[in-house]
């Protein structure tokens, strides 16, 4: 059974966000924080984006496993994820399906997260599953060249896990050169044990994402 709250998770008040009625295939984006995974906690970068007005459903350090939940999967994440114009009318293309699940792991895209360990990955999977998203990825492994406009809403309209880059109408340049097979494989891979985030006098984040 579906739970609008990821069993187990750390909760942060998120807001209050319109919700309009979804119809059409569950889907979730990935996108990333542009910030260091090794200096910066979920719990830091769900504030912040919270704060900021860009809150996601999902924030995920893949370093440590920690995950920070910020709005109920029931409601539409405030995160800019791509619009398009039809017929003098704006899209929302956040606002279709009858989810649309935003998870942002706290990584560069430049250094793609899956190279490394994504702890805490498994229940990820599972409550995405919960809600029916399909395991595939319709428009192929994020960061490269960007299929045209009529494709790209032929392969959203399909559902199941999408780039932020990958979202119909989107600006976004992240989350890089995934790998996407692995990304949603039941059981990836996990090398070392958990770490916590380090002192960071050299933290930086990326402007923007």
């Amino acid at each position: 059974m579906a739970e609008a709250w990821m069993p187990g998770t750390e909760r942060l008040d998120g807001g209050s966000v319109r919700t309009p009625p979804g119809i059409g295939a569950p889907r979730a984006v990935w996108t990333v924080t542009e910030s260091d995974p090794e200096a910066w906690s979920a719990h830091e970068e769900a504030r912040r984006m919270v704060d900021e007005g860009r809150a996601a459903h999902l924030v995920w350090n893949p370093l440590t496993g920690e995950v920070v939940q910020t709005l109920a999967a029931t409601r539409r994440g405030r995160l800019a994820l791509g619009g398009t114009d039809q017929h003098g009318l704006h899209l929302d293309h956040g606002h279709e399906g009858r989810v649309c699940l935003v998870v942002a792991a706290i990584a560069f895209r430049e250094a793609p997260f899956t190279d490394g360990p994504m702890r805490g990955l498994t229940p990820i999977l599972a409550w995405l599953d919960s809600w029916e998203v399909a395991r595939d990825w319709p428009a192929g492994p994020p960061g490269r060249e960007g299929a045209k406009a009529g494709e790209a809403a032929r392969r959203w309209a399909r559902g199941g896990h999408f780039g932020h880059d990958q979202v119909p109408g989107s600006s976004a340049k992240g989350p890089g050169r995934l790998d996407t097979a692995r990304l949603l494989a039941a059981s990836p891979p996990v090398e070392g044990t958990p770490r916590t985030p380090r002192p960071r006098p050299e933290a930086r984040r990326s402007a923007t994402t």
